[in-house]
């Protein structure tokens, strides 16, 4: 699929803030002249208030400079209707009312009822998508069964659920969704119960820091569940009832800890003797997460990897046994994928003040209200600290990281494209060993995880990528023992 380059929104979004130009006439790289031009008789003013607003209003009286000056060809004449929106409310709502709205709950009660209510409208038109979620979700949960449901599809298919919590907090819970494929009765009777499993995706759903609950994303699993991967949608607590962003990545990696012990009991990685057309062997885990949940997603990682790169041992990190042949599944992240996510939040924090939601926004807050606690609570930036300290640490990093993919539309308007772009760049001068960038044209923010949810490209381009780093796995895999 070719990359899309240019779009009018794209190009919009691209020199949105902080990338944009500041107002000035020209560049003088002439001292002697500049300062002429900033003498007794220039026209230049200091950065008041006054002054700016002198400066911006000035052009307007000359017709001749306007009359010269041609619309860029591919931007567009005006701001989008929702931009002048938030930027409206962000004006006209006093700071004071904003801020109760925010830590008060109001916008994830808001941004909940929204996608409630939103939910009967996506169904009009993909109803093999709305009766899959209708039956994961409309049967009951009996205590007895461990929450257990089961959803019977076509060729008599079983997918179980099972909700399962790793905290007091009524947010902190996860659904596991389990596919069908039973363990052949063997010698091995403890485990002939277990579910056979191509690999796990382990999915932190979004909301901006502070709405969005695991239901809602829940129609990701059956894409997965078709191709025998086990699907984990984290819960955790949303801003205010998480006040800082270390609390909401505490919770998603204490749902990742608790996987592992849930996991083993659960499931068996499908071994090379029980290869077939359809399913050729262990795929691995993925870890991934949609906006502000690939964010939390990435943070988490970041922060396991640089404390297992403090003890780094290649035995004990990459033992030499055959995990087909494992007891116990494997409980590390082989792949993470990141759909739309905002990696550098000192940057997302000026691009939302240009669309004017900067106060009304749980970011601010949760990430620190300061542009260091900004460059602390970034992923990218917080892996850049690791890589600055001990060389065999910064070796272990870039062994230990897995295999990395960023997804994002060009016209996403709520996190611009330019996320993705710079946390590449950014993860590649670490060294690591596969960080890739898929764009989708005509995408939208919201486009993205639906087309996991009801198909697209995003998914389907997602899914061939895996195929591609699972065959140089196993290439690799097999030169090494030549």
């Amino acid at each position: 699929m070719a990359q899309p380059l240019l779009t009018p929104t794209s190009v919009a979004l691209s020199l949105s803030p902080p990338r944009f130009p500041p107002h000035y006439r020209h560049h003088n790289h002439d001292p002697q002249q500049h300062s002429k031009d900033h003498g007794e008789n220039s026209d230049y003013e200091s950065h008041t208030l006054t002054s700016r607003i002198l400066q911006l209003v000035a052009p307007l009286t000359n017709f001749r400079a306007l009359r010269n000056n041609l619309q860029h060809p591919h931007l567009p004449s005006s701001l989008s209707l929702p931009d002048q929106l938030t930027r409206f409310l962000g004006v006209a709502l006093p700071l004071e009312t904003q801020h109760a709205l925010r830590d008060d709950g109001v916008f994830r009660r808001i941004a909940d009822g929204a996608v409630k209510l939103s939910c009967p409208m996506i169904g009009l038109g993909h109803w093999e998508q709305a009766k899959e979620f209708l039956e994961l979700s409309r049967t009951p949960e009996s205590p007895h069964s461990n929450n257990q449901i089961v959803h019977r599809g076509r060729r008599r298919k079983r997918w179980r659920r099972k909700r399962i919590s790793y905290g007091d907090h009524a947010m902190q819970y996860f659904d596991l969704f389990l596919p069908t494929m039973k363990r052949q009765p063997d010698d091995d009777g403890p485990n002939d119960n277990k579910t056979l499993v191509r690999g796990t995706l382990f999915f932190v759903h979004g909301g901006a820091w502070g709405s969005g609950q695991p239901w809602m994303y829940r129609l990701v699993a059956p894409a997965f569940l078709k191709l025998n991967f086990a699907v984990v949608i984290v819960g955790y607590r949303t801003y205010p009832d998480a006040p800082t962003i270390d609390d909401q990545c505490g919770d998603v990696r204490l749902a990742w800890e608790k996987c592992e012990g849930v996991l083993n009991d659960l499931i068996m990685p499908i071994g090379n003797s029980h290869t077939n057309e359809k399913d050729d062997g262990w795929v691995g885990n993925i870890v991934s997460g949609h906006s502000s949940g690939a964010h939390v997603a990435l943070l988490m990682l970041v922060d396991i990897i640089g404390e297992q790169a403090a003890n780094f041992s290649p035995e004990k990190h990459f033992p030499a046994t055959n995990i087909h042949d494992d007891k116990k599944h494997p409980w590390v992240a082989d792949y993470f994928v990141g759909l739309s996510g905002p990696y550098d939040i000192s940057y997302h924090f000026d691009y939302e003040a240009g669309r004017g939601v900067e106060q009304i926004s749980p970011m601010k807050p949760i990430c620190g209200h300061t542009r260091e606690a900004f460059h602390k609570a970034s992923p990218v930036k917080r892996l850049l600290s690791l890589m600055r300290n001990q060389r065999e640490e910064k070796l272990a990093i870039q062994q230990l990281f897995p295999p990395t993919l960023l997804v994002h539309g060009i016209e996403d308007s709520t996190v611009p494209f330019t996320a993705t772009t710079d946390a590449a760049l950014l993860l590649r001068s670490c060294g690591l060993k596969q960080c890739d960038e898929i764009y989708l044209d005509n995408t939208s923010h919201q486009e993205v995880i639906m087309h996991f949810m009801l198909g697209g490209p995003a998914k389907d381009l997602v899914l061939e990528w895996l195929g591609q780093c699972n065959r140089k796995k196993k290439i690799a895999q097999i030169q090494s023992r030549l």
